[in-house]
């Protein structure tokens, strides 16, 4: 979990979360939209808002002016008849006279703060090149000079995405996209009833055009979390698979959008939570939008919350060494323990049968009366003729083939010691889980931009992974018990000994 930054930032803090609340009174399900609209502000960058007409585009765009101080709104619906002077202002008739091409710029697009461009795909070429310029560099060039402007962000809106390979650079330019639909069927009655209220917050409330900046420079700061790092390159391979293309400015902009996503939340450094921006920035359809969501919300609830791959990897890998130090037998291709019976061959079986013998050395028969006899033949009377007696057979334990494996102190302690590092790291992963299940509620609590309903997913997916990881020190424990167990040098010679000793088990009579 990340470190709190000082107090400084608390009163800014506390503006951003009153702003967001009063900006959502009055409208209907377009929360996301006044986040993603705020964030973009705060980083000096600008929203495209897709959708059909009538579903609060202006609206929201008008109410973005309103939290700032003194900010000029400038707003525009473009054709592909307009011309520049719409947006950029007319000629100056004077600097003509005086053949110089100036535009009086007071009340336009260079002049302003916030603005709103609708239908800003319909923006020709004769537009297109000064208003590139203007939204990424937030200069104009008026005449043979090039001055700055006080943008702080566009929000544009179009009923439909750009069509052709000229717009393609200035749909990349917004960073943040958003769908607005309409208004679902359970707020229809409300829609119906309700009346749009004013935002008019107190000027105490509204933010200053330098806390902007102050935000932006401060926020660089902030340190960006290698988990963080992870959930890019998470996104940019879920985006090779989908032949989703983003430019590398577009990736260096949105680490800026999640450094100030924890800077206003008053954290000094990401995590992985701040990566809830990414599918807000990375779709090119909106139907794409639904897959990185889905991303993000793993790489939250499961990914990021499983023990690492490297460490599964590395105990599997132990436990088939266990299996090999405890190999005391030589076996065949499936595994089977292979023996030697008393003719020296080589079997599977543990017990041979073989014909029993006296102490010198007969083989032994079971007459019809069941009595041991060295005599393969026995004559019952002189009206029969000789009858055969049974082999009587027994069974023999046969002998155990031994491997050349014998296990020094000095070898056993080292497989012990590697199994008791790999215990470290699955202890540490524990306990970053349990401090993290601890201070979860509190973070997202205090995060400014979170959705709080995932919260109930990430508690479930860490008291998971606290089950996964005991799972796992219980098999760091068996590992540690097999290679303790390990027989010894002396202790191997004398159990090969017991096994040559083995003898007979029991006995039977053969037809």
């Amino acid at each position: 979990m990340t470190t709190s930054i000082s107090t400084v930032n608390l009163n800014r803090k506390e503006k951003i979360q009153t702003l967001m609340t009063q900006m959502n009174n009055g409208l209907l399900e377009r929360e996301h939209q006044v986040k993603l609209m705020m964030l973009a502000a705060l980083s000096g960058e600008h929203v495209l808002l897709i959708g059909p007409p009538g579903t609060a585009k202006s609206e929201l765009a008008k109410r973005l002016k309103s939290a700032f101080v003194e900010a000029n709104y400038f707003e525009r619906l473009v054709t592909r008849f307009s011309v520049p002077e719409e947006l950029f202002g007319p000629l100056s008739i004077k600097a003509l006279e005086e053949d110089r091409y100036n535009r009086l710029t007071s009340g336009y697009l260079p002049e302003a703060s916030v603005a709103f461009i609708d239908e800003i795909f319909k923006a020709n070429s004769a537009i297109l090149n000064s208003l590139l310029t203007l939204l990424n560099e937030r200069q104009f060039d008026n005449g043979n000079r090039r001055v700055d402007v006080p943008l702080v962000s566009v929000v544009a809106a179009s009923n439909e995405l750009p069509d052709g390979q000229e717009l393609s650079a200035l749909y990349d330019r917004f960073i943040l996209r958003s769908y607005v639909s309409p208004v679902s069927n359970d707020s229809f009655d409300k829609l119906l009833c309700g009346a749009l209220t004013d935002f008019d917050p107190e000027l105490n409330i509204r933010l200053k055009i330098e806390d902007l900046y102050e935000v932006q420079h401060l926020a660089e700061k902030v340190d960006l979390t290698p988990a963080t790092l992870e959930a890019c390159k998470e996104f940019r391979n879920y985006l090779v698979t989908e032949n989703i293309y983003v430019s590398d400015r577009r990736w260096r902009k949105l680490v800026k959008l999640m450094k100030v996503s924890a800077f206003t939340s008053g954290f000094n450094e990401t995590s992985i939570y701040d990566a809830w921006i990414l599918p807000h920035c990375l779709w090119e359809q909106p139907e794409q939008f639904k897959g990185l969501q889905k991303l993000y919300k793993r790489l939250v609830t499961v990914d990021g919350k499983t023990p690492p791959s490297r460490l599964l990897k590395v105990l599997n890998v132990w436990e088939e060494k266990l299996k090999e130090d405890q190999k005391t037998h030589k076996q065949d291709a499936k595994g089977n323990t292979l023996y030697l019976d008393r003719d020296g061959e080589e079997t599977i079986k543990e017990v041979s049968k073989s014909h029993k013998k006296d102490h010198r050395g007969n083989f032994l028969y079971a007459d019809r009366n069941g009595n041991e006899t060295t005599e393969l033949t026995q004559n019952y009377g002189y009206s029969y003729s000789p009858e055969k007696n049974k082999p009587i057979m027994v069974e023999v334990k046969n002998t155990p083939i031994p491997l050349n494996s014998s296990f020094s102190k000095a070898h056993v302690e080292g497989r012990v010691l590697e199994i008791k590092n790999i215990r470290s790291n699955i202890e540490g992963f524990y306990s970053q889980i349990n401090k993290e299940i601890s201070g979860v509620s509190g973070y997202f609590e205090k995060h400014l931009w979170l959705d709080r309903s995932m919260l109930s997913e990430v508690i479930d997916s860490l008291h998971s992974s606290q089950k996964e990881v005991d799972k796992l020190l219980k098999r760091v424990t068996s590992l540690e018990s097999g290679f303790n167990n390990l027989p010894l040098e002396s202790e191997l010679n004398l159990a090969f000994e017991l096994e040559d000793n083995s003898g007979i088990i029991e006995g039977e009579l053969c037809d």
